[in-house]
C-alpha cells in the first residue's frame, strides 16, 4: 500500500470518501479510522526526538493520520515536569497536548509516581516519610492539575512490583516506597483524582503478560486491584506494558486471561507500551519469514485488544525502528510497524487485517458516547454561514469545509507545480494571471489564498509543515501535497 507519496495529478470524482481531507486521497482506511469505528484508541509515543524538533518530517504525518491516542517518551516524567523542587517545567508537554488536540487525538499521561527518572533533589529527602509525602502530593496536584480536562489518563503508579517470584511491592531502589511505604500507592491515586476527578487513572507495569501463575506480577497486581477496589481507591485501569520478544508466543493468551481477570472488577486493561522485537544479533539477517512472524505476534495481540470488551487502549512503544529505545536499551531490534525508512512492515498489515476481521458492529467499548466523540472545540464554528465558496482564506473546522472546500476537477491537467524555498512556481496553464491558489492543511481546512503573478506565488506567510496545494484556472488546475520548510 503505497503511503505519502507527493500527488501531481488526483482521480476524477465529485465527493470525498469520508468527512476527511486525506482520505480522499487513501486507496484504503487507517489505522485511526477503524479504531475509531470500533470504539478503540490505537497510538504510539512521540519520541523525544520529535519534543526537540529533530525528527522526520514524515514521522508527524504518518503519527497523526494513523493514530488516535498518544503519549510522551519521557516529557512527561518526574525529572522532566519538575527539574527543581515546586518550579514545573510544562513547555514540552503542553506541545504535545497542543498538538494532540490540533489532531484530534486522546492524551495519555505518563507517569506521576515512579521510582526512576525521578528529580535528583528528591533524594535529599531520602526516609522523611512526611516531607516525602509533601513532595509526592504537590507533584500530582500540580502536574495533573495543569493538565485538567486535557489528559484523558494517567498512569499514576508505575512499576512498583518487585521482579521476584513472589511478588510484592519493590521495597528497594525506590524513594517513595523506602521513605514511605506502599501507603504512597494508594495516596497517589486519591490526589490524582482530586486533581483531575473525570481523568481515568491507572496501574502500569512491565511483564504482567507472563500470566497468572501464583506469584506472578500479573497476579499480585490483581489481588491489589481487588483491595483498592474494595476500599474505594479511584482505580479504574491497568496497563501491561508488554516489551516482549519474537518467541514470547503465549504472551497474547496470557493477556487475554488478565483483561478478563480485571472484568470481573469493573476496571479496564490498556495495551501501554507494546513492542515485539528480534534478539539484536539478528539485524541485517531477517527474512520475510522472520517479519511475518512479527506480524502474526502482532495480529494475536489486536485480536485480543478487539475482542475483549474493557480493553480500551493499544499504545505501541514508537513509530518506526529508526527511532526505537529497544537498540540502545534493551538488546533487541525492529519491534515496531514501520522499518527505519518509514515502509510499514507485515506487522502494519497484520494489524489492519485484525481490524478488518472484527466489524465495528461486533467490537464492544468500554467508553461511552462523550469520550469518543466529544463536543467540538469551536461550537460557534457551524456551516450554515460558511463561506468557503468564495472565500477559502478562512479557517473552519466544520463538516461542509472539509467536504466541500477541495473541488475534484474534472478534466485532465497539464498544469505542473514545483516548490523552490516559499515560493511556488506554476506552468501550464493559459492566462496565468486569472488563476487562483489555494493551500489547505491536512485536515481539509482552507488557510490561504492568492492569484498567481506571473508564473509563481509567495508563500512566506504560511508556517511550516505539510500542506495541499490547488491551482484553478477555469476547467483546468491541479492539487498537490506540499511540503514547507
Amino acid at each position: 500500500m503505497k503511503k505519502f507519496q507527493f500527488f501531481s495529478r488526483f482521480a476524477l470524482g465529485t465527493a470525498f470518501l469520508s468527512a476527511t481531507f486525506l482520505n480522499a486521497y487513501a486507496a484504503d482506511a487507517t489505522i485511526r479510522e477503524l479504531a475509531k469505528e470500533r470504539g478503540r484508541f490505537i497510538g504510539t509515543i512521540l519520541n523525544s526526538e520529535w519534543f526537540n524538533d529533530d525528527i522526520e518530517p514524515q514521522f508527524e504525518e504518518i503519527h497523526k493520520t494513523q493514530f488516535n491516542v498518544v503519549v510522551a517518551e519521557n516529557e512527561m516524567k518526574f525529572d522532566a515536569t519538575e527539574p527543581k523542587e515546586n518550579e514545573f517545567n510544562f513547555e514540552k508537554g503542553d506541545k504535545m497536548v497542543k498538538y494532540a488536540q490540533a489532531n484530534g487525538l486522546r492524551v495519555r499521561g505518563h507517569a506521576l509516581a515512579w521510582h526512576s527518572q525521578v528529580a535528583g533533589w528528591v533524594n535529599n529527602y531520602s526516609g522523611q516519610k512526611e516531607k516525602l509525602l509533601a513532595v509526592l502530593k504537590n507533584h500530582i496536584t500540580k502536574v495533573v492539575g495543569h493538565w485538567k480536562g486535557q489528559i484523558a489518563e494517567w498512569d499514576v503508579v508505575n512499576e512498583a512490583v518487585n521482579d521476584d517470584y513472589n511478588a510484592d511491592w519493590r521495597s528497594t531502589n525506590s524513594v517513595w516506597y523506602e521513605g514511605i511505604g506502599a501507603e504512597f500507592l494508594d495516596s497517589a491515586f486519591v490526589w490524582a483524582h482530586e486533581a483531575d476527578p473525570d481523568a481515568e487513572l491507572c496501574y502500569n507495569d512491565y511483564s504482567l503478560e507472563w500470566g497468572l501463575r501464583e506469584g506472578s506480577k500479573a497476579s499480585f497486581v490483581v489481588e491489589q486491584v481487588k483491595r483498592w477496589k474494595k476500599n474505594n481507591i479511584p482505580i479504574t485501569c491497568v496497563g501491561t506494558q508488554t516489551h516482549i520478544e519474537i518467541a514470547h508466543e503465549t504472551t497474547p493468551q496470557n493477556v487475554r486471561a488478565l483483561a478478563k481477570a480485571l472484568a470481573e472488577l469493573g476496571v479496564t486493561l490498556n495495551i501501554t507500551e507494546l513492542d515485539i522485537g528480534f534478539p539484536k544479533g539478528s539485524a541485517g539477517q531477517l527474512g520475510a519469514a522472520d517479519y511475518a512472524k512479527q506480524g502474526h505476534l502482532y495480529r494475536q495481540f489486536m485480536d485480543v485488544f478487539l475482542e475483549e470488551p474493557n480493553m480500551g487502549e493499544f499504545v505501541i512503544w514508537g513509530l518506526t525502528d529508526a527511532h526505537s529505545w529497544l537498540d540502545e536499551q534493551q538488546g533487541k531490534t525492529e519491534g515496531l510497524l514501520y522499518d527505519k525508512q518509514y515502509k510499514p512492515k507485515p506487522a502494519y498489515d497484520s494489524v489492519m487485517a485484525s481490524l478488518k476481521a472484527h466489524p465495528a458492529s461486533e467490537v464492544k467499548t468500554p467508553y461511552p458516547d462523550s469520550i469518543l466523540n466529544p463536543p467540538k472545540t469551536n461550537p460557534k464554528d457551524t456551516t450554515a454561514k460558511d463561506t468557503t465558496a468564495k472565500d477559502t482564506t478562512i479557517r473552519d473546522t466544520t463538516v461542509k469545509d472539509t467536504t466541500d472546500a477541495i473541488k475534484m476537477f474534472n478534466a485532465p491537467s497539464s498544469v505542473s507545480l514545483q516548490l523552490v524555498g516559499r515560493t511556488l512556481f506554476v506552468t501550464g496553464v493559459t492566462a496565468t494571471n486569472s488563476a487562483k491558489i489555494d493551500v489547505f492543511d491536512m485536515q481539509g481546512r482552507p488557510i490561504f489564498s492568492t492569484k498567481c503573478k506571473n508564473g509563481s506565488a509567495d508563500l512566506s506567510t504560511i508556517a511550516e509543515g505539510l500542506y495541499v496545494v490547488r491551482v484553478n484556472n477555469g476547467s483546468t488546475g491541479l492539487i498537490k501535497r506540499i511540503a514547507i520548510k
